[in-house]
């Protein structure tokens, strides 16, 4: 009989549950796999990775007094043996401390994705003394809560720049290497993936998929795409359709602006065999250079021709340009030209796109991520 993995996640109706279905696919061929968290800003878990595994889930507003009210009934549904934080939040870590018992009854492992650590502003913390305790997912209470961060039994983190702070094990978030393959038959004609989604044939596609946020550079990729070097790219969105920056890339781009909405993961192997590159516009921000965005990761997997901005470790990721194009953040101008240069060059794309490809099976891929994971969590049970 397996043992079993309780992740606790901050937010399941939002993407932060992301980076977690990469470890618990790496995972559940050697461990029975369940996912725990807060549906804070929705009543469903998020919706391309609904249905993949077993959640328990708990209605909970944004408030403190909300968090501590549907902590305790959260972590009595905790039934792993290993307890599995991700992300060192009060809506995560502080639930899987208790689950995990105090002293220590259960293993305790931490997962950290991004930096919640952040530098308060002193200007907005007079204008709003109290802002920091309004923000469950803030600097206040990570903070506050970063002494735990020294009795957990293990850690695994994204970035070089978290593991400053955190220590632990790199763990770059791949998919399964063997469901995200360019090689399978079903993928191997973009023209019919793109019919099956009903994306134009005649077209260059650039695939710009996730919420929009401001350090993600989709506000670059539009100017880019109205320079002369690009009229030949459209723009392809996996977005929520309603969003102010889906709205007004629809209204500026037109009929060169394909809103797909959200589609179920399972299918992004299929989008990403029909697009022809994939931006990456991380900007040059604190919290971005922490990240390491899974949209990166399922590109390199598909083999895909990337251009990224040299922020964080994106360039060390991408072999300062050997298995993809590094641009400056927020250069539209160096994001055409590198766009350009995949148009007139695909044998270069290609043969960039499959040492990405081979950098992501070493590095990222489910088969890795196992292998990095699975000897830190048998040493400690």
């Amino acid at each position: 009989m397996k043992s079993r993995i309780s992740f606790f996640v901050h937010d399941l109706a939002n993407n932060p549950v992301g980076r977690t279905i990469a470890l618990a696919n790496a995972l559940k061929p050697l461990y029975d796999i369940e996912i725990l968290g807060f549906l804070i800003s929705g009543d469903q878990v998020y919706h391309p990775y609904r249905n993949l595994f077993n959640y328990k889930t708990i209605r909970c507003g944004t408030g403190l007094r909300n968090v501590f009210a549907a902590m305790k009934p959260l972590c009595s549904m905790a039934s792993g043996d290993v307890i599995y934080a991700c992300k060192p939040l009060i809506t995560s870590f502080l639930p899987s401390i208790a689950a995990a018992g105090f002293p220590k009854r259960r293993p305790l492992f931490l997962d950290v994705d991004d930096d919640h650590w952040g530098n308060p502003v002193a200007s907005e913390m007079l204008r709003d003394p109290f802002g920091g305790l309004r923000e469950i997912d803030g600097w206040l209470y990570t903070r506050a809560l970063h002494p735990f961060t020294y009795f957990v039994d293990g850690a695994t983190v994204v970035s070089t720049e978290l593991q400053k702070r955190y220590g632990g094990i790199l763990i770059r978030h791949g998919p399964d290497e063997n469901e995200f393959d360019p090689s399978r038959p079903e993928f191997a004609d973009p023209i019919l993936c793109r019919r099956e989604l009903r994306l134009p044939e005649n077209r260059r596609l650039l695939l710009f998929a996730g919420t929009p946020r401001a350090h993600k550079g989709l506000s670059t990729l539009i100017e880019a795409l109205h320079r002369p070097e690009c009229k030949n790219w459209d723009l392809v969105l996996v977005a929520p359709p309603t969003h102010p920056d889906v709205v007004e890339a629809l209204q500026r781009l037109r009929n060169r602006c394909h809103s797909l909405g959200f589609i179920p993961y399972s299918e992004m192997p299929r989008l990403l065999a029909a697009v022809d590159a994939v931006p990456v516009l991380q900007r040059d921000v604190t919290f971005a250079r922490s990240q390491v965005p899974a949209k990166l990761l399922d590109a390199m997997s598909m083999a895909k021709p990337i251009v990224a901005s040299r922020v964080g470790d994106l360039d060390e990721i991408l072999g300062a340009g050997k298995r993809g194009w590094v641009v400056k953040p927020d250069s539209e101008v160096e994001l055409a030209v590198a766009l350009a240069e995949i148009e007139v060059g695909p044998k270069q794309a290609a043969g960039r796109g499959s040492k990405a490809r081979e950098w992501f099976l070493a590095e990222a891929s489910a088969s890795t991520i196992r292998q990095r994971i699975a000897p830190l969590i048998a040493g400690k049970m």
